[in-house]
This record gives structure tokens, sequence and C-alpha cells, in this order.
């Protein structure tokens, strides 16, 4: 069984009293990280695990300081709850930073560059201001640093990923602004050594079901003596216990699952198939190193077309990927591709196609199948 708030649990459910922000960060802690690189896109990953949410909510969500947008691990940018972005960065920058210098010798940026760019930045967003990305290039630039364009995405992950920045609050439908993360971030958590490794475990298996070390040492670009470390801790802790399942087999190895899923996993499966509409870079499949339980052999290809690490929206059966979506943004028809052998329910979709254009607020022209 694999999680990741698809499978009814509740975790996104409207509580007495909750507003809706607190549902987005609920669905956010839930999955621990969840992929942001689209930021379009990373809003409906929130929204299709929650009933009644907004695209609108996420936004309010990162300007209440709930969460944030960052660079978690893996080089990768997503959405974190903004208590755990500095612990999770205190395990994974040893791996992260180790290859920064390397990378600015082959941009031709030297450390002083970094180090001006660096004050400059920090007294530009000290007392509470926020920049966007084309903002904060024009203060370096106003500040007399001579710099590339092809170094700013360097700069603005190094700031980021050393916890000095991240990204909050959003203006409209544009991305989120730069901002201090000492300043932003109101109650962060501090979680150093076997109690981060520890949490770390707990949480990934709490919101992924059944996870091997090599899922969770390719998610996080951890060593695999610490990985393997922080599922022990976590196994003596309670929470997670070993098992094994008949339909994972291969690259798996060895499974952790949270001891509570296993009553959910019990439970009889309802007799109608359960069709969902996820996002492009969803964690249903990149929270994961072995993706054999959601996809068939030989389809990876179809998501990531010509193989440029970007990801397709999908079209999830029961939990397995059987096509592909996208949002014609010309004649705002849906189109959706079956994978081969396959055949789409677009009576069982409705819910779904409702739900998405209802987050959106837009309308879909037509429903296209191909």
């Amino acid at each position: 069984m694999r999680a990741l708030g698809l499978d009814g649990a509740g975790v996104g459910d409207p509580r007495p009293g909750e507003r809706p922000t607190e549902r987005v960060l609920a669905v956010v802690h839930h999955l621990f990280a969840l992929q942001g690189q689209d930021w379009r896109s990373s809003q409906w990953a929130v929204g299709s695990r929650a009933p009644d949410l907004t695209a609108a909510n996420v936004r309010e969500a990162l300007g209440e300081r709930l969460i944030v947008r960052s660079w978690p691990m893996r080089g990768t940018v997503h959405l974190v709850a903004a208590q755990d972005i500095g612990w999770i960065q205190s395990l994974t920058n040893p791996r992260m930073l180790a290859g920064a210098p390397k990378r600015r010798e082959y941009l031709g940026m030297s450390d002083a560059v970094l180090e001006r760019v660096t004050d400059i930045t920090v007294q530009a967003l000290s007392g509470g201001k926020s920049l966007s990305r084309d903002e904060l290039g024009t203060v370096w630039t106003e500040a007399g640093v001579e710099w590339q364009s092809n170094w700013r995405y360097h700069l603005i992950w190094w700031l980021c990923q050393n916890g000095i920045t991240t990204f909050g609050p959003v203006d409209a439908d544009s991305e989120p602004r730069i901002v201090l993360a000492s300043e932003w971030i109101e109650s962060p958590r501090s979680l150093t050594g076997d109690e981060a490794l520890q949490e770390l475990a707990a949480r990934y298996v709490r919101g992924r079901g059944a996870a091997s070390q090599k899922d969770l040492a390719w998610w996080t670009n951890m060593k695999a003596t610490d990985v393997k470390r922080a599922f022990l801790l976590a196994e003596e802790s309670g929470a997670v216990m070993a098992a094994q399942r008949d339909t994972v087999t291969g690259a798996a190895g060895a499974l952790w699952v949270d001891p509570h899923s296993l009553d959910a996993a019990t439970e009889q499966p309802s007799a109608e198939p359960t069709w969902r509409l996820l996002a492009a870079f969803d964690e249903h499949l990149l929270g994961y190193n072995n993706r054999e339980p959601q996809l068939a052999p030989g389809m990876l290809d179809r998501i990531v077309p010509g193989k440029n690490g970007m990801f397709l929206a999908t079209i999830v059966c029961d939990g397995r990927v059987v096509g592909t979506w996208r949002r014609n943004t010309k004649n705002s028809a849906l189109e959706l591709t079956a994978f081969p052998g396959e055949t789409i329910d677009t009576q069982a979709l409705e819910p779904e196609i409702t739900r998405l254009a209802d987050f959106y607020d837009f309308s879909f022209s037509q429903v296209v199948v191909t």
C-alpha cells in the first residue's frame, strides 16, 4: 500500500473550525515534502488530496507562513511545512552543498561575488521585505555587483539551501516571493542527530505507505548508511515496522510501513474503481525510486517524453497510472491520453474534472480522449 493521501485517509478533510489554509498545511505536513518545481502544478498536488480547497487557499497558506517553497533535498524545489524546512536541510546540506564550489567554478563565479550577493540580499530583505527573483536581480545590479544571468539560479538556490532565504508570500498568480527565513519562519523545529534521522524515516513512511531504504535514499539524496540508521531508529521508536508485499518485487527490497496504516490496508476495498487526476511532478511517482506498484513497465517515457525530466500530469485508476492529461490553453479543452491497452472512463472521472476546474476557477470547453 502506498498512502500519499490518495486512499481516503481523510488527511485534508474539513474539521470543525478549521480554516482551509490549515488543511493545506495538514496535506503538506502529511506528505512531509512535495515537489514544487512546477509552481502551478504543485498547488493541485495539494488540492487533489483535500476536498473543497482552491489554488488561492494554497497561496494563502504560504502568506500565512504555514508552508514555504524551497530546496529541502535533492537539489529540487519542494513545498514543506515552514517549521520543518530548517532541520531537513541540516540533514541534507552536507551532500547538497559539497558540489557548490565546483558549480561556481564552472559558472565563472568567485566566492567574493557570492559573499557580496549574500550581504546585499540580507540587507535588502531585512525588516520583513520580500522580493521576486527579478527584483532581487535588480537589487544586485544597483548595488554594483557584476553578475551574469545564468548565475541567478545558483545564487538563489545557495541562499535558500543554506536557510538564509526561502520563498514565502505570493502575489496573485505569480510565484512565491523571496524572504529572509529567520524573519519569516516563526516557530522552526530544531531536530539534530538521531532525533532528526528518526523523524525523517517516520514522516516519509507515514506519508507514502510501504517504502524501501532505496526509496528514501533516492528521495533525500542521503548516504545509504544514514538512511539505514534512520529506519532502525524509527523502528525502535515504533513509528515504522518491516513488511513485505508479494506485489512489490525486484529493486524495492525490504519495505517499511507505518503500523497504523495496516488497519486501513485490511479494509474491504470499494467495488468501484477510484479515478484520480494528479498533478505534473506528483509525489505519487516522484516520491519513490521504485515505481513498479504505480506504473507498468515501459510507460515512464510516456510520462517523461524525450527523457527531459519534465513529468506530465497523470490519470490514475486504483493507484495505477493509466494515462496523462493536460489543459489545452488555446481552446480550454481537457485532453486525456490513455496508455496502450488502457481505457479512460470519462464518466467516472467527472467528479475529478469538476474538482480540478473548481480548484483553479476555470472551465473546460470539452473533454477529449486520445
